[in-house]
């Protein structure tokens, strides 16, 4: 799919890609500053739900990695208590990339109608929803999230996937990253590839907070190309349904795969 075509993708109507059609909430990471110079602080959070920056709190129960990743690769980890957005205070004393990452435990439920045809959502696989329900599917969730802030002059090199098992990683160096120019990005699960998958997008200042304006799909690559019309804060996401493993069907059927990305488009 070539630029302009692209570009018309920006003028798709917000009910189109409303979160009516999107299966499940998403975990998105927020930093204060995603262009920072050396020495700066700044203040990281999480939102759980649809809409933008904030939605629904966090449970820190829920989370099982919260961390900030330097430029030379070593982490951080951030503290997360009880349920809210787990602010944090982070400084960044290097020049580079740095990355807040973070990965909601994975979890089973089934999706079943009772007696009277009222559909239920049951934590837990379909071998613990009970005889006098009746099973329309298992799924097992699994969900990131990232944040990327770009200390100093933005590189020009690419960056490496951060390691997390489901992710959404930029092929163009952050001195790509403006207004009006396409920028590649990579979808990976457990690093390889994810094909044929919707990537999503948005700006933070688009309306409403809970709507999606700009929808492409990733190639055979597992890449996909965003072209942003304005500069400021820029929210991917990824949400795909896989047939799980033969082995574990007794248990669940599929697998959701979600992640979001967030970073800073300059004018």
């Amino acid at each position: 799919m070539n630029s302009n075509s692209l570009r018309g993708l920006l003028l798709l109507p917000a009910l189109l890609l409303a979160p009516a059609s999107v299966e499940a909430h998403e975990l998105k990471v927020f930093v204060s500053q995603l262009v920072a110079d050396v020495g700066d602080s700044a203040t990281v959070y999480l939102s759980w739900g649809h809409r933008v920056p904030v939605d629904e709190l966090v449970d820190a129960a829920s989370l099982e990695r919260y961390d900030l990743l330097a430029p030379s690769g070593s982490s951080t980890a951030l503290e997360a208590e009880g349920r809210s957005m787990q602010p944090n205070a982070v400084r960044f004393d290097t020049a580079g990339v740095h990355q807040v990452l973070a990965r909601r435990r994975s979890g089973v439920y089934t999706i079943a109608h009772d007696a009277d045809g009222n559909r239920l959502f049951l934590r837990g696989p379909k071998t613990e929803a009970g005889s006098d329900v009746r099973i329309d599917h298992g799924m097992r969730s699994r969900q990131t999230a990232k944040a990327i802030t770009v200390v100093g002059e933005p590189s020009n090199k690419p960056l490496t996937p951060a390691g997390l098992p489901i992710e959404i990683v930029p092929l163009d160096a952050p001195s790509n990253w403006t207004s009006g120019a396409p920028v590649r990005f990579r979808v990976l699960v457990d690093g390889q590839p994810l094909t044929r998958a919707t990537l999503l997008a948005r700006d933070l200042g688009f309306a409403p907070a809970n709507a999606w304006c700009y929808a492409t799909s990733t190639d055979d690559d597992g890449v996909a190309t965003v072209v942003p019309n304005r500069s400021g804060t820029w929210i991917l996401k990824v949400n795909a349904k896989e047939l799980a493993d033969e082995k574990v069907r007794d248990e669940y059927d599929y697998e959701s795969l979600t992640t979001t990305l967030v970073l800073e488009v300059r004018p």
